[in-house]
Protein backbone atom coordinates (compact mmCIF):
# COMPACT_ATOMS: atom_id res chain seq x y z
CA UNK A 1 0.00 0.00 0.00
CA UNK A 2 1.37 3.36 -1.07
CA UNK A 3 -0.01 6.24 1.01
CA UNK A 4 0.04 9.90 0.00
CA UNK A 5 0.35 11.85 3.27
CA UNK A 6 -0.94 15.44 3.23
CA UNK A 7 -1.32 18.07 5.92
CA UNK A 8 -2.17 21.73 6.37
CA UNK A 9 -3.78 22.42 3.01
CA UNK A 10 -5.38 25.61 4.33
CA UNK A 11 -7.89 26.20 1.53
CA UNK A 12 -5.19 26.36 -1.15
CA UNK A 13 -6.43 24.10 -3.98
CA UNK A 14 -3.70 25.29 -6.36
CA UNK A 15 -1.05 23.73 -4.14
CA UNK A 16 -3.14 20.59 -3.64
CA UNK A 17 -3.71 20.12 -7.37
CA UNK A 18 0.03 20.29 -8.10
CA UNK A 19 0.69 17.05 -6.21
CA UNK A 20 0.66 14.39 -8.90
CA UNK A 21 1.89 11.39 -6.94
CA UNK A 22 0.85 7.77 -7.60
CA UNK A 23 -0.86 6.33 -4.54
CA UNK A 24 -3.35 3.74 -3.34
CA UNK A 25 -4.80 5.81 -0.49
CA UNK A 26 -4.52 9.23 1.13
CA UNK A 27 -3.76 10.09 4.74
CA UNK A 28 -4.86 13.63 5.65
CA UNK A 29 -3.33 14.99 8.85
CA UNK A 30 -5.80 17.86 9.07
CA UNK A 31 -6.16 21.61 8.62
CA UNK A 32 -7.98 21.57 5.32
CA UNK A 33 -9.36 25.06 5.97
CA UNK A 34 -8.53 28.58 7.25
CA UNK A 35 -6.07 31.13 5.78
CA UNK A 36 -6.80 30.34 2.12
CA UNK A 37 -9.38 31.45 -0.45
CA UNK A 38 -11.08 28.20 -1.51
CA UNK A 39 -11.97 25.71 1.23
CA UNK A 40 -14.70 23.80 -0.63
CA UNK A 41 -12.53 22.32 -3.43
CA UNK A 42 -10.06 21.17 -0.78
CA UNK A 43 -12.80 19.50 1.24
CA UNK A 44 -14.10 17.82 -1.93
CA UNK A 45 -10.66 16.34 -2.59
CA UNK A 46 -10.78 14.38 0.65
CA UNK A 47 -14.29 13.07 0.08
CA UNK A 48 -13.39 10.88 -2.86
CA UNK A 49 -11.50 7.60 -3.01
CA UNK A 50 -9.73 5.87 -0.15
CA UNK A 51 -9.00 8.58 2.43
CA UNK A 52 -7.98 8.30 6.08
CA UNK A 53 -8.28 11.58 7.95
CA UNK A 54 -7.64 13.22 11.32
CA UNK A 55 -8.88 16.59 12.53
CA UNK A 56 -6.55 19.57 12.78
CA UNK A 57 -6.87 22.54 15.11
CA UNK A 58 -8.19 24.78 12.33
CA UNK A 59 -10.70 22.17 11.17
CA UNK A 60 -11.82 22.00 14.78
CA UNK A 61 -12.04 25.78 15.12
CA UNK A 62 -14.13 26.17 11.97
CA UNK A 63 -16.42 23.23 12.71
CA UNK A 64 -17.08 24.02 16.36
CA UNK A 65 -16.44 27.80 16.68
CA UNK A 66 -13.53 26.98 18.97
CA UNK A 67 -10.17 28.62 19.62
CA UNK A 68 -7.56 27.41 17.12
CA UNK A 69 -4.80 28.03 19.71
CA UNK A 70 -2.31 28.71 16.93
CA UNK A 71 0.89 30.75 17.12
CA UNK A 72 0.59 34.43 17.94
CA UNK A 73 2.05 35.56 14.61
CA UNK A 74 -0.74 33.80 12.74
CA UNK A 75 -3.72 33.90 15.11
CA UNK A 76 -5.24 37.12 13.76
CA UNK A 77 -5.06 35.76 10.22
CA UNK A 78 -6.88 32.63 11.30
CA UNK A 79 -9.57 34.58 13.14
CA UNK A 80 -10.27 36.88 10.22
CA UNK A 81 -10.30 34.24 7.51
CA UNK A 82 -12.46 31.97 9.66
CA UNK A 83 -15.30 34.44 9.29
CA UNK A 84 -15.00 33.90 5.55
CA UNK A 85 -14.99 30.11 6.03
CA UNK A 86 -18.32 30.33 7.82
CA UNK A 87 -19.75 32.44 5.00
CA UNK A 88 -18.85 30.05 2.19
CA UNK A 89 -19.03 26.58 3.78
CA UNK A 90 -22.29 24.66 4.06
CA UNK A 91 -23.54 22.99 7.22
CA UNK A 92 -22.68 19.64 5.65
CA UNK A 93 -19.11 20.74 4.98
CA UNK A 94 -18.76 21.95 8.56
CA UNK A 95 -19.99 18.56 9.80
CA UNK A 96 -17.43 16.87 7.56
CA UNK A 97 -14.62 18.88 9.13
CA UNK A 98 -15.77 18.11 12.65
CA UNK A 99 -16.45 14.39 12.31
CA UNK A 100 -12.82 13.33 11.80
CA UNK A 101 -11.08 11.73 14.79
CA UNK A 102 -8.03 13.36 16.35
CA UNK A 103 -5.84 10.29 15.82
CA UNK A 104 -5.78 7.04 13.93
CA UNK A 105 -3.69 3.89 13.80
CA UNK A 106 -2.79 2.00 10.64
CA UNK A 107 0.06 -0.18 9.43
CA UNK A 108 2.60 -0.04 6.66
CA UNK A 109 4.94 -2.88 5.78
CA UNK A 110 3.90 -4.59 9.00
CA UNK A 111 4.89 -1.55 11.08
CA UNK A 112 2.29 0.22 13.28
CA UNK A 113 1.74 3.85 12.28
CA UNK A 114 0.15 6.63 14.35
CA UNK A 115 -1.28 9.62 12.50
CA UNK A 116 -2.09 12.86 14.37
CA UNK A 117 -2.19 16.51 13.42
CA UNK A 118 0.24 17.90 15.97
CA UNK A 119 1.95 15.50 18.40
CA UNK A 120 1.36 12.17 20.16
CA UNK A 121 1.00 13.92 23.52
CA UNK A 122 -1.30 16.65 22.18
CA UNK A 123 -3.11 15.68 19.02
CA UNK A 124 -4.15 19.13 17.85
CA UNK A 125 -2.08 21.88 19.41
CA UNK A 126 1.55 21.10 20.29
CA UNK A 127 4.15 22.25 17.76
CA UNK A 128 6.94 19.88 16.76
CA UNK A 129 9.56 21.53 14.57
CA UNK A 130 13.08 20.78 13.30
CA UNK A 131 14.28 22.89 16.26
CA UNK A 132 12.46 20.89 18.94
CA UNK A 133 15.10 19.33 21.23
CA UNK A 134 15.80 15.66 20.42
CA UNK A 135 15.09 14.74 24.04
CA UNK A 136 11.59 16.17 23.75
CA UNK A 137 10.96 14.38 20.48
CA UNK A 138 12.21 11.13 22.05
CA UNK A 139 9.71 11.57 24.90
CA UNK A 140 6.93 11.92 22.34
CA UNK A 141 7.97 8.62 20.76
CA UNK A 142 8.30 6.83 24.08
CA UNK A 143 4.65 7.56 24.87
CA UNK A 144 3.24 5.67 21.86
CA UNK A 145 3.23 2.10 20.58
CA UNK A 146 4.01 2.91 16.97
CA UNK A 147 7.07 2.50 14.79
CA UNK A 148 6.14 5.53 12.71
CA UNK A 149 4.44 8.72 13.88
CA UNK A 150 3.07 11.09 11.23
CA UNK A 151 2.46 14.74 12.16
CA UNK A 152 1.96 18.17 10.59
CA UNK A 153 0.79 21.41 12.26
CA UNK A 154 4.09 23.33 12.36
CA UNK A 155 4.33 23.63 8.55
CA UNK A 156 8.02 22.67 8.83
CA UNK A 157 8.89 19.18 7.57
CA UNK A 158 11.47 16.87 9.13
CA UNK A 159 12.23 13.22 9.88
CA UNK A 160 13.90 12.05 13.11
CA UNK A 161 14.88 8.46 13.92
CA UNK A 162 14.88 6.97 17.41
CA UNK A 163 16.16 3.42 17.56
CA UNK A 164 14.71 2.59 14.18
CA UNK A 165 11.40 4.31 14.92
CA UNK A 166 10.48 7.39 12.92
CA UNK A 167 8.90 10.71 13.91
CA UNK A 168 7.85 12.51 10.75
CA UNK A 169 6.49 15.98 10.18
CA UNK A 170 5.20 16.11 6.60
CA UNK A 171 5.11 19.91 6.40
CA UNK A 172 2.35 21.92 4.74
CA UNK A 173 0.75 21.56 1.33
CA UNK A 174 -0.86 24.96 1.20
CA UNK A 175 1.19 27.24 3.45
CA UNK A 176 4.83 26.15 3.98
CA UNK A 177 6.72 28.16 6.61
CA UNK A 178 10.24 26.80 6.27
CA UNK A 179 11.47 29.29 3.69
CA UNK A 180 10.72 26.98 0.75
CA UNK A 181 7.57 28.12 -1.09
CA UNK A 182 6.73 24.72 -2.53
CA UNK A 183 4.00 22.32 -1.41
CA UNK A 184 5.33 19.76 1.06
CA UNK A 185 4.02 16.21 1.51
CA UNK A 186 5.17 12.65 2.16
CA UNK A 187 4.85 9.17 0.73
CA UNK A 188 4.51 6.19 3.09
CA UNK A 189 5.12 2.76 1.53
CA UNK A 190 6.20 -0.56 3.02
CA UNK A 191 7.17 1.05 6.31
CA UNK A 192 9.32 3.74 4.71
CA UNK A 193 8.65 7.47 4.56
CA UNK A 194 9.92 9.94 1.99
CA UNK A 195 9.42 13.71 2.21
CA UNK A 196 8.75 15.46 -1.10
CA UNK A 197 8.26 19.01 -2.44
CA UNK A 198 6.59 20.28 -5.58
CA UNK A 199 6.26 23.70 -7.16
CA UNK A 200 2.78 25.08 -7.71
CA UNK A 201 1.19 28.15 -9.26
CA UNK A 202 1.69 30.60 -6.40
CA UNK A 203 0.64 33.50 -8.61
CA UNK A 204 -2.78 31.90 -9.14
CA UNK A 205 -3.17 31.39 -5.40
CA UNK A 206 -2.11 34.97 -4.71
CA UNK A 207 -4.65 36.31 -7.22
CA UNK A 208 -7.38 34.52 -5.27
CA UNK A 209 -6.10 35.85 -1.96
CA UNK A 210 -6.33 39.38 -3.33
CA UNK A 211 -10.11 38.89 -3.61
CA UNK A 212 -10.64 37.70 -0.04
CA UNK A 213 -13.17 39.90 1.79
CA UNK A 214 -10.80 40.87 4.58
CA UNK A 215 -8.56 43.78 5.45
CA UNK A 216 -5.81 44.88 3.07
CA UNK A 217 -3.14 44.24 5.70
CA UNK A 218 -4.42 40.70 6.26
CA UNK A 219 -4.39 39.97 2.54
CA UNK A 220 -0.86 41.33 2.28
CA UNK A 221 0.35 39.13 5.14
CA UNK A 222 -1.25 36.02 3.68
CA UNK A 223 0.35 36.75 0.31
CA UNK A 224 3.73 37.24 1.97
CA UNK A 225 3.45 33.84 3.64
CA UNK A 226 2.80 32.09 0.33
CA UNK A 227 5.51 33.94 -1.57
CA UNK A 228 8.21 33.66 1.09
CA UNK A 229 7.10 30.62 3.13
CA UNK A 230 7.76 32.44 6.37
CA UNK A 231 6.28 34.51 9.18
CA UNK A 232 4.24 37.51 7.99
CA UNK A 233 5.54 41.05 8.59
CA UNK A 234 3.63 42.94 11.27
Amino acid sequence: MRYLVLSDIHANPDALAAIDEPHDAVICLGDIVDYGPEPSPCIDFFRGGDVLRVRGNHDNAVAFHADCACGEAFRHLSVETREYMWQVLSDEELRFLGEAPTSLMLESGGRPVLAVHAAPSDHMFKYLTPDTPPSELAEEMEAVKADIVLTGHSHRPFIREFGGRLLVNVGSVGQPRDGIPRASYAVLENGRVELKRVEYDIEAAVDKLKKLPCGEKTRGQLIHILEHAGTPPR
